[in-house]
């Protein structure tokens, strides 16, 4: 399990550094919640991941639902706007950005806890909260327009609140 967490972070980081400088449009400091300037528009960050401090003493399980707890309110806002497949794709990529850092600082700072988990459900919870940001957003796939229409039906007629409470259960339960 610890080599199979091992090549996954390895393939984030070289997916990650791969699509460094393809960005279009200028865009400032990632890493802060300051406001950021995008083109014609203000974005402020919405969610950010950034524990490069070895001062900060907080347990993965910390990580983990302190995240989980600034993207809950993300995906149930998102889910009920009106927003174009772009648009959706740009919010998403913050989110996703925040999961990949945690991924990331985990693997180093972390990996002991990691690999003492033995709930099969949290042993996968970054991953399967990945997974659904990716439903939502989709960053990760490239679908058709009509099937990620037809994916974000589904979440708002009640998968999304399923699965957030699926994953609150599994965060709660891990020991």
């Amino acid at each position: 399990m610890k080599k199979a967490f091992s090549i996954l972070i390895m393939l984030i980081i070289v997916m990650m550094a791969s699509s460094c400088g393809k960005s279009e449009t200028p865009v400032e400091n990632k890493q802060t919640s300051a406001p950021v300037k995008k083109a014609d528009t203000e974005v402020s960050a919405r969610i950010s991941f950034d524990r490069s401090s070895k001062e900060d003493n907080s347990t993965y399980k910390e990580h983990v639902t302190a995240l989980w707890e600034q993207t809950k309110p993300l995906l149930r806002e998102d889910i009920n706007k009106d927003y174009s497949n772009e648009e959706f794709k740009k919010l998403g990529a913050e989110i996703d950005a925040a999961w990949v850092n945690l991924q990331v600082h985990s693997s180093f700072d972390h990996s002991d806890e990691i690999n003492s988990i033995t709930d099969p459900k949290y042993n996968n919870i970054v991953e399967d909260i990945m997974m659904l940001v990716d439903e939502l957003y989709g960053n990760r796939g490239a679908r058709p327009e009509e099937k990620m229409d037809e994916i974000r039906a589904n979440l708002k007629n009640s998968k999304l609140e399923y699965k957030i409470n699926q994953f609150d259960q599994t965060i709660k339960n891990a020991k």
